[in-house]
């Protein structure tokens, strides 16, 4: 009887052990109320930035784009002045060709660009406004008369003055040009003072020498200075 008992017992145990070790079915079914979207893995080499450093190598992540970048990814210290057109805008006094000291930090930046790269030369225009061109006034026995100027005289003495200027920081000057532009090319309306005040100017740029003699699609050219301009 004992063995028989035993026997039960046995076998309501293996069958218990049986039992248990059998897997649950997979539900195959998609729930549709689950987020099944494919996740995507962050590649190793992923360059968020996309600055060309791997993000795992970038020490300044979320560069702006077009920065330029060292190794590792940080923005690299670059001197503007060789990267921006250099130019030069210097505004006189009606009938004047006095060089205003507010313009004078106008020079000393063309006088660096111009020392930062031998090929350069600078290219100077003078302009005159409508009314200057027109008209001066000059002092005859202590009355003030209106007489015609000469068109091109006015125009000449501002380029020079600003040439003078870079000669005398060392510009050699024969990288120097100069062209009388009179009043042939405004830049503003000169039927009033403010826009008249516009066209009293000079505009200098510095730029290579092949670009000066040969660009003749550019509109500050030797050629396109011609067209319009004397030289001088």
């Amino acid at each position: 009887m004992k063995t028989q008992s035993w026997m039960a017992i046995a076998v309501v145990i293996v069958s218990f052990i049986l039992a248990s070790c059998q897997s649950t079915p997979k539900n195959n079914t998609i729930d549709k109320n689950v987020d099944n979207t494919p996740k995507v893995l962050i590649e190793p080499l992923a360059d968020t930035d996309n600055d060309g450093v791997p993000d795992e190598l970038d020490n300044c992540p979320n560069t702006p784009k077009g920065v330029v970048v060292d190794e590792y990814g940080c923005p690299v210290a670059v001197s503007l002045i060789d990267y921006l057109t250099m130019e030069l805008r210097v505004f006189f006094e009606q009938n004047s060709n006095e060089l205003q000291t507010k313009y004078l930090p106008e020079v000393e930046k063309v006088t660096e660009k111009m020392h930062s790269d031998p090929e350069l030369v600078v290219v100077l225009s003078g302009h005159i406004s409508e009314p200057e061109a027109a008209q001066k006034s000059v002092d005859i026995d202590g009355k003030t008369n209106q007489v015609k100027a000469d068109k091109r005289l006015l125009g000449r003495e501002r380029a020079q003055v600003i040439k003078t200027a870079l000669i005398n920081r060392n510009i050699a000057a024969d990288k120097i040009y100069t062209f009388d532009c009179a009043d042939s090319m405004p830049i503003a309306p000169n039927d009033n003072e403010e826009g008249a005040s516009m066209n009293q100017r000079i505009y200098g740029k510095a730029l290579k020498a092949d670009d000066f003699y040969t660009g003749s699609g550019n509109e500050h050219s030797l050629t396109y200075y011609k067209e319009f301009c004397q030289q001088f």
